[in-house]
C-alpha cells in the first residue's frame, strides 16, 4: 500500500503560489477592508462574515508557518513580505474609511473586537489547525470557509483603523492585540502541523521522536506565548465575572421583583452597583430594604442596590423614560471619561516638572488611587543616590506639591 504524502511538492508550490502578492489579491483585499469596515460601521454581522470568506490574509500566514517548519526561507520570505505588506495597506484604507465616515461611534461589532479573551486564542488555535490540514488537502486558494470566518483576521485590523482614526488608544490596545493573537497562533499551528506532517512522510526513517526535550530557544518561545496569552486570561476572567453577576441579578428581579414592572437594568462593574429603574406601586420601601440586605443569598455580596421606582405607565412613557435613563448613564459615563483624562493630562505635567528639579531623575511615574485624593509616585533615578539626597528631594517635591502622599525610588537599568 502507497504511503499517503502530506507535504507534497505540488502542496508547496501552491502555498507559495498563494502567498505571493499580486493585483488580483490587492483588489480582493481592498474589497474586503471596505466591506468589513462598512459592516463594522454599520453593525452588520452579514457584511463582516462576507469580508472574511474573501480576505486573503491568511494564505501568508500559512506560508510563513509551513515555512518554518520546513525551513524554505523563500517561503518565508514570500509570506512575511505579503503580510506585512497587507496589514498597512489594510490600516491605512480602514483608518481613511472611518476617518471621513459620517458615523463616528464605537458599534457593538467594534465594541466585541476590543476585549479579547483566552477564547479567541483557542479559536485561532483551532482555526489554524484546520487551515493548514485543509490548505494541504484542496487544491487552488480554496481555504475552508469555516476557518476564514473562526480567525476573523480582518475585523479587528478594521478595528485597528477606527481606533487610529478616533484616537481610542484603549480600543488600538484590544483590538491589535486580538489581530496580533490570530496572526501568531495560525503561524504557530501551520508550524506544528506541518512539522508533523513532514514526520509522517518519512515513516521508514529513525527518529528521535515528536516529543524531545525543549531547546533553551524553544523554552524562550513558549515563555512569550505564556505571556502573551495573560491578558486575554484577565479578560475572560472579568467577561465570566460580569456575565455571572448579570445572571445572579437576572434571578434576584425573577425572584424579588417578580409582580413589578422593570424599566431599565444596568450593572456597573467598576463601583459594583445594581441600578434598577421599575414601576408601579409593589414595591414599597420595606421591601426594597429588606432585598438589599438578602444580595448575599443571590451572591452578589459587595454590590449596592439602587432603586428607582416610578408610578405606573404606558408603553409609550416607559419608553421615554427609558430613553432617557440611558441618555443619563452615557453622559455619566462620558463625564467620567473626561475626568479621568484630564486627570491623566495633569499627572503627565506633573511628572514632566518633577522630572525637571534634578538632572539624577530620568523619569516619574505617577500611581493615582481612585478612593483617596492623595497620589503616590515613582521616581527612576540616572544614579544611585544617598538617603539623606532622597529625603532632601522628597521635602522638595512635597513642598510643591501636598497632593502627593509617597514618593518611591527605582534605580535606571543600565
Amino acid at each position: 500500500m502507497k504511503q499517503k504524502q502530506y507535504l507534497t511538492p505540488e502542496f508547496i508550490n501552491q502555498l507559495t503560489a498563494d502567498s505571493k502578492l499580486n493585483l488580483e489579491n490587492l483588489i480582493i483585499l481592498t474589497c474586503a477592508i471596505f466591506i468589513a469596515s462598512i459592516g463594522l460601521n454599520m453593525n452588520s454581522t452579514a457584511a463582516i462574515i462576507g469580508a472574511m470568506l474573501i480576505s486573503p490574509l491568511m494564505s501568508p500566514l500559512l506560508a510563513i508557518g509551513t515555512g518554518l517548519a520546513i525551513y524554505d526561507t523563500h517561503l518565508i520570505r514570500n509570506g512575511v513580505s505579503t503580510i506585512i505588506t497587507e496589514v498597512v495597506i489594510s490600516l491605512i484604507a480602514s483608518t481613511t474609511y472611518f476617518y471621513f465616515s459620517p458615523l463616528s461611534y464605537a458599534s457593538q461589532e467594534i465594541l466585541v473586537r476590543t476585549s479579547p479573551t483566552i477564547w479567541d486564542v483557542m479559536i485561532a488555535f483551532f482555526g489554524g489547525t484546520a487551515g493548514i490540514i485543509g490548505a494541504s488537502k484542496m487544491k487552488a486558494t480554496n481555504i475552508v470557509p469555516g476557518v476564514a470566518i473562526a480567525t476573523a483576521l480582518m475585523p479587528p485590523l478594521c478595528t485597528v483603523g477606527y481606533s487610529i482614526a478616533s484616537g481610542n488608544l484603549n480600543y488600538f490596545l484590544g483590538s491589535g492585540y486580538l489581530f496580533l493573537i490570530n496572526v501568531i497562533f495560525i503561524i504557530l499551528t501551520a508550524f506544528f502541523g506541518a512539522k508533523i506532517m513532514n514526520w509522517l512522510n518519512k515513516p521508514g526513517q529513525k527518529h528521535p521522536g515528536i516529543l524531545h526535550l525543549p531547546t533553551y530557544k524553544e523554552v524562550l518561545f513558549i515563555a512569550g506565548l505564556l505571556l502573551l496569552l495573560i491578558p486575554s486570561v484577565l479578560s475572560a476572567k472579568q467577561m465570566v465575572q460580569k456575565s455571572i453577576a448579570q445572571n445572579n441579578v437576572h434571578h434576584l428581579i425573577t425572584k424579588e421583583f417578580k409582580d413589578t414592572s422593570i424599566i431599565k437594568e444596568d450593572i456597573n462593574e467598576q463601583t459594583k452597583t445594581i441600578n434598577l429603574t421599575i414601576s408601579g406601586s409593589k414595591a414599597n420601601m420595606k421591601k426594597i430594604k429588606r432585598v438589599k440586605q438578602r444580595l448575599q443569598d443571590y451572591h452578589l455580596s459587595g454590590y449596592s442596590l439602587n432603586v428607582i421606582q416610578v408610578a405606573q405607565l404606558n408603553a409609550s412613557t416607559e419608553a421615554q423614560i427609558d430613553n432617557r435613563i440611558t441618555s443619563i448613564i452615557t453622559q455619566q459615563q462620558q463625564a467620567e471619561k473626561k475626568k479621568r483624562e484630564q486627570q491623566l493630562q495633569k499627572q503627565s505635567k506633573q511628572n514632566k516638572k518633577i522630572a525637571k528639579m534634578s538632572r539624577d531623575i530620568n523619569s516619574v511615574t505617577a500611581v493615582s488611587s481612585s478612593d483617596t485624593k492623595k497620589n503616590s509616585i515613582i521616581i527612576e533615578l540616572n544614579k544611585s543616590l544617598s538617603h539623606d539626597q532622597k529625603e532632601a528631594l522628597i521635602v522638595k517635591i512635597k513642598d510643591k506639591y501636598p497632593n502627593i502622599d509617597k514618593v518611591d525610588f527605582v534605580l535606571k537599568d543600565d
